[in-house]
């Protein structure tokens, strides 16, 4: 099994577990609340959508990776029918192991390392 296949498996189930935020300004206020523990960005978002998660995520150090998938993938992962630019993960155990998945295969080009210590 590849690191995407588990990844897509992972958010499938946390998507049925309502364990995710979709959506730029959900997974804003996720992080705003202290709910989001991962954020997850699609390579095919806007240039300004990446920039305003990537910034919302550094103040308030919550853990944020840029995922090599297209939005329209992201949003089939989930269970949308349509193109999905960024997920938050609410959930402490979805986080861990995606985190697992994302530092184990070519998915590694990422930018993580603020909350750590709680998950």
């Amino acid at each position: 099994m590849t690191g995407e296949s588990k990844l897509r498996g992972l958010l499938g189930l946390s998507s049925r577990a309502r364990n995710l935020l979709v959506g730029t300004e959900l997974c804003c206020d996720g992080v705003r609340s202290g709910k989001a523990h991962l954020v997850l960005v699609s390579s095919g978002a806007s240039a300004n959508t990446k920039k305003r998660i990537f910034n919302c995520c550094t103040y308030y150090e919550c853990e944020i990776a840029e995922i090599p998938v297209s939005t329209e993938a992201l949003g089939k992962y989930i269970g949308k029918k349509r193109a999905v630019s960024c997920v938050a993960v609410t959930d402490v155990h979805f986080t861990k192991g995606m985190k697992k998945i994302l530092s184990n295969t070519v998915f590694n080009e990422s930018k993580t390392d603020k909350r750590s210590s709680e998950v």
